[in-house]
């Protein structure tokens, strides 16, 4: 049902700011992930040890960093996802962005409290291969908004 008394959020691009923070939180993102599969299943392993000591230090970058994606989602959630959204723009990519990122949460939520070996696996295969989309994801999701502003200007 649509609301004649609601007038849509004008979207706003995010300030300078928020898409350095944006930049910032996917490379760590992206650079943490990387590491942790290089250390997990490329680098030899020290004598006597079960895992490379880099993977645990690659999860604690991760980690922290995702709490760093997660607020800065949020900050921009509400003017400029929420606003772009009721205005019809950009959909199909800021629509992949925001799937990306959820389904990045929850397979990462499982990675953490999956118990069953076989689901969790599923759930690390699926997280490495969103991971690496993110990053191409907001290319494609910032260059098509620039040309488009460009194209409006």
């Amino acid at each position: 049902m649509h609301d004649h008394h609601h007038r849509p959020r004008r979207p706003i691009r995010p300030s300078r700011r928020q898409r350095q923070m944006v930049y910032l939180a996917t490379g760590l993102l992206l650079v943490s992930g990387l590491a942790w599969l290089i250390a997990h299943f490329l680098l030899p392993l020290p004598e006597f040890a079960a895992r490379h000591p880099l993977e645990p230090w690659a999860m604690r970058i991760h980690g922290a960093a995702t709490m760093l994606g997660l607020a800065v989602l949020g900050g921009i959630w509400g003017n400029h996802v929420l606003g772009a959204w009721e205005r019809g723009n950009h959909r199909g990519s800021g629509g992949t962005m925001a799937s990306l990122w959820l389904a990045l949460a929850l397979t990462g939520y499982g990675l953490y409290y999956l118990a069953d070996e076989e689901w969790r696996a599923i759930a690390s295969w699926a997280h490495i291969a969103l991971g690496t989309a993110l990053p191409a994801g907001l290319a494609v999701h910032v260059i098509r908004a620039g040309r488009l502003r460009r194209a409006a200007a």
